[in-house]
């Protein structure tokens, strides 16, 4: 039973490292506005958390959104942890 929570949860930080790519490629592209209000939709969530203690810290950079290099780095962590625990 932990063998399949464990997978699940691997699967589903997985799949959120892939919907945080696309949205940051899909922010450097605006050729699909459509798409990429959908990922914002998506991720949103996620990183608005991220964005509002990075505003508050000493990693605040004008200009520059690190919210989805720490989400990043988050989800990576967890999904090492996630084998791990296999």
């Amino acid at each position: 039973m932990i063998d399949y929570l464990v997978s699940v949860a691997y699967w589903f930080l997985k799949a959120i490292e892939w919907a945080l790519f696309a949205y940051i490629i899909f922010s450097w592209l605006p050729v699909f506005p459509k798409v990429q209000s959908i990922m914002a939709y998506i991720m949103d969530p996620l990183l608005n958390p991220i964005r509002r203690m990075i505003d508050h810290s000493i990693l605040k950079m004008r200009g520059i959104d690190l919210s989805p290099i720490v989400l990043y780095l988050l989800v990576a962590y967890g999904a090492q942890i996630c084998i791990s625990l296999r």
